[in-house]
């Protein structure tokens, strides 16, 4: 059978560009699977298309804006999760259309697809998933980034303050089981946090190559020329990081702007969403009241909620792979492909 030159370019898109010129993760790569096997159901429900007829003729902007609507209609997706899916359709169709003229106009539909807006979220916080990422991203053969794999780690970690990062002194760790460090937080108040080993190892790292383990009394952490650590230096650092991970991963950190607050929010978010106590939160946290604390809670109860109902994709999967049908949809529904990139 004949392919059309966009499930030519899709094709080379899997089976070639994300694994290896962008180096996506399995995850990631499956992601974006689920996103074209979802388009192409739409195009065959709704349009009448099957997949191997798919062509960038199709993708009009009337086509896109039925898309959005059956999404929200049919599927009841948020809408985070149908800004992620345009987002990886968007993210193909500028690969294709820097390589074939053909692509130009349909990139251009889905470029301009009106997104949907969501209540925005209280603060923007990283899954973690994507601090996992953020951490990976230093490149370790150089010096200064070396030392933001250590402050970054730190600081979600810790979930300390941009400005109790800056107040840190050699002295203010604790070396032992666990090791804590000691922060200085708002109105001068003195609290100790304990951090992993996987953390500790990379303080004592850090600690031998600035040859600061003796200096008790210098900085922890200081600029690139040597300098005090400012708050506009770490959130320039962080800025960095965040940009190098939007763009290798555009499928994920959607909120359009993050800061070093970000890791103390997404910290507290991880524990309230492991099940932490209220009041170990606020303790960690340095909040006067369980008030302040609550918050997180609620996002962390949410998260897991939207975790369970938008990744049941997962179940299916494992259900499917036991020999458990869980719908009438056709094996060759898909382009081999396409099942192979989700895992099928």
């Amino acid at each position: 059978m004949k392919q059309t030159l966009f499930i030519r370019q899709l094709a080379t898109y899997f089976e070639n560009h994300l694994p290896d010129a962008r180096r996506c993760s399995p995850n990631t790569i499956a992601s974006y699977a689920d996103t074209f096997a979802l388009l192409f159901q739409f195009l065959q429900d709704r349009k009448g298309i099957p997949h191997h007829r798919v062509d960038y003729k199709n993708f009009t902007p009337s086509t896109m804006d039925d898309f959005v609507l059956w999404m929200r209609s049919e599927h009841n997706y948020s809408s985070a999760s149908v800004k992620q899916r345009l987002s990886a359709i968007n993210s193909f169709m500028k690969y294709a259309s820097r390589r074939e003229m053909a692509a130009l106009p349909a990139y251009t539909s889905v470029m301009g697809t009106e997104k949907p807006k969501g209540a925005r979220m209280p603060f923007p916080y990283f899954t973690l998933d994507e601090i996992r990422i953020l951490l990976h991203l230093p490149n370790t053969v150089k010096k200064t980034e070396k030392r933001d794999l250590v402050l970054l780690s730190l600081l979600y970690e810790s979930a300390a303050r941009a400005q109790e990062i800056c107040n840190l002194k050699v002295g203010d760790i604790r070396f032992g089981q666990p090791t804590r460090i000691k922060l200085l937080g708002k109105g001068d108040k003195l609290r100790e946090i304990p951090i992993s080993e996987d953390v500790t190892s990379l303080l004592r790292y850090h600690l031998k190559v600035s040859e600061s383990e003796k200096q008790r009394g210098k900085p922890l952490f200081t600029s690139q020329l040597g300098g005090e650590m400012t708050t506009a230096c770490i959130r320039n650092l962080v800025n960095k990081y965040v940009t190098r991970a939007k763009q290798a991963h555009p499928d994920l950190f959607h909120e359009p702007r993050y800061s070093p607050h970000s890791f103390r929010h997404s910290k507290a978010v991880h524990m309230a969403e492991s099940g932490t106590p209220l009041i170990y939160i606020r303790n960690f946290l340095g909040h006067e009241s369980t008030q302040s604390t609550e918050i997180y809670a609620r996002i962390g109860q949410s998260a897991i909620v939207k975790m369970l109902t938008e990744r049941g994709n997962d179940v299916s999967k494992s259900v499917e792979r036991a020999g458990i049908s869980l719908s009438n949809e056709p094996k060759s529904s898909y382009p081999k492909f396409l099942d192979a990139a989700r895992g099928k």
